[in-house]
């Protein structure tokens, strides 16, 4: 191991544990070596399951990029090693790698932090999910290869169309009550 290795922390945590709190504070991510975890949000006092997450995945990332508090809780399903990955470690493992990864690293946190504000400064008009669902269809649109695109156009766009119908539909008649 050279000198310049970080080592980083692990951790057991049982099942059933909460390892990351909505609405605290954090500067950390974990690695999840072994075991699986819940990530949830609650709102008015419902849970609202967000993702279960196995070996190799990572959660509390947002933690290593905004200085703002946790945005979903995690729990441990099972017994579970994590790896902590520390604003800290993140910074110092940055500043040792090529300038170009760097400068790419940088870029995509910015898209992520612009993405955030928007999707958070956009979270109760229909237009808003319309204009997000038609973006999200034209990104996947244009990264799939070009002889995929016919066919996920015509699988995809119907059922699309008729979801933001229905949609537009419900606004319309809920405003019209």
């Amino acid at each position: 191991m050279s000198k310049e290795s970080v080592i980083l922390e692990r951790r057991f945590i049982p099942a059933g544990t909460l390892v990351v709190r909505q609405g605290e504070d954090g500067s950390s991510a974990y690695l999840i070596q072994s075991g699986k975890v819940r990530v949830y949000t609650e709102h008015d006092d419902k849970e609202v399951e967000l993702a279960i997450l196995d070996m190799g995945q990572i959660f509390g990332e947002m933690a290593l990029i905004f200085d703002e508090p946790r945005t979903a809780t995690v729990k441990t399903i099972e017994d579970c090693n994590l790896i902590i990955i520390t604003r800290q470690t993140l910074k110092q493992k940055l500043g040792k790698t090529d300038p170009t990864v760097r400068a790419i690293v940088e870029m995509l946190t910015r898209r992520v932090i612009t993405g955030n504000n928007s999707v958070m400064k956009r979270q109760d008009r229909v237009e808003d999910l319309t204009e997000t669902a038609n973006t999200i269809y034209q990104n996947i649109l244009s990264g799939l290869p070009s002889e995929q695109r016919g066919a996920f156009e015509s699988e995809i766009l119907p059922k699309l169309d008729t979801f933001l119908n229905a949609l537009r539909n419900f606004q319309k008649g809920f405003h019209e009550v």
